[in-house]
C-alpha cells in the first residue's frame, strides 16, 4: 500500500513524474529521518553534502508537504538534506543497517542487530526512484505519473535556493585545481560530520 502524503520526484525526457512512497518507507521517513534533521547553513552545505552531486552516488528526491528531501546513498549509509521554500537547509546522516556497508569493518553492535530478511528502507528510499528513471515498466509498476502543476510548483520552490547556491559554487570552484581541492575537503568534512551515523532501531 502507498501513501499520498509524500512522493518521489523524477524527471524522464524533461517531464516531471511523481509516485507515492510505500507505507513502510513513509513510516521510516517520518519516524527516523525527519526527527533527526538538524539545521545547517548555506556554507556548511557547500562544504559538505553538495559534493555528492559531483560523484557517482545514487540518490532520490522526495517531496513532503512543501519541502524536498534529497536522499543519497553515502557513507555511513544514507545522507539526507532537506530543502525548504524559505531557503532553510537541514541534514542528517543515518547508519546503514548492513554491517559491512561500503566495505567497512563490521561493528559488533551492527552484526547483532542485523536481520538480512528485514526490509532495507534506506535502500528503497534511494533506489525506488533511481531505478524508475531508467525503466518504463518499473515506472508503471510504481505508479509514476506526470506531476500536477501544484506539485511541480512546490518542488521548484523548495529547490530554488539550492539552485542559487549551485551558481555560487560554480563561480567559486569551477577551476580544475580549485574543484579538486573542494571535493577533497567536502568528502573529509562529510566523514567528520557524519561520523558513525545515527543508528535506527530495526
Amino acid at each position: 500500500m502507498a501513501t499520498t502524503e509524500a512522493h518521489y520526484v523524477i524527471s524522464v525526457d524533461e517531464v516531471m513524474l511523481t509516485a507515492p512512497l510505500e507505507d513502510g518507507e513513509f513510516r521510516y521517513f517520518v519516524n527516523h529521518i525527519l526527527p533527526n534533521l538538524r539545521a545547517i547553513s548555506d556554507e556548511e552545505y557547500m562544504q559538505g553534502p553538495a559534493v555528492i552531486l559531483h560523484t557517482l552516488a545514487q540518490y532520490s528526491y522526495i517531496l513532503y508537504r512543501n519541502d524536498v528531501c534529497w536522499c543519497a546513498e553515502w557513507e555511513p549509509g544514507l545522507i539526507v538534506v532537506r530543502f525548504s521554500s524559505d531557503g532553510g537547509l537541514a541534514w542528517t546522516a543515518l547508519r546503514s543497517p548492513i554491517p559491512n556497508f561500503g566495505g567497512r569493518e563490521p561493528a559488533e553492535e551492527d552484526v547483532r542487530a542485523y536481520d538480512e530478511d528485514a526490509e532495507n528502507h534506506q535502500y528503497n528510499l534511494v533506489f525506488t526512484a533511481w531505478d524508475a528513471q531508467f525503466d518504463a515498466a518499473d515506472r508503471e509498476w510504481r505508479s509514476f505519473r506526470p506531476a500536477e502543476a501544484e506539485t511541480a510548483g512546490a518542488y521548484q520552490a523548495a529547490l530554488s535556493h539550492a539552485d542559487e547556491i549551485a551558481e555560487q559554487m560554480q563561480a567559486r570552484y569551477s577551476g580544475d585545481d580549485t574543484f579538486s581541492e573542494w571535493t577533497a575537503r567536502c568528502k573529509n568534512n562529510l566523514l567528520t560530520w557524519a561520523g558513525e551515523g545515527i543508528r535506527v532501531p530495526r
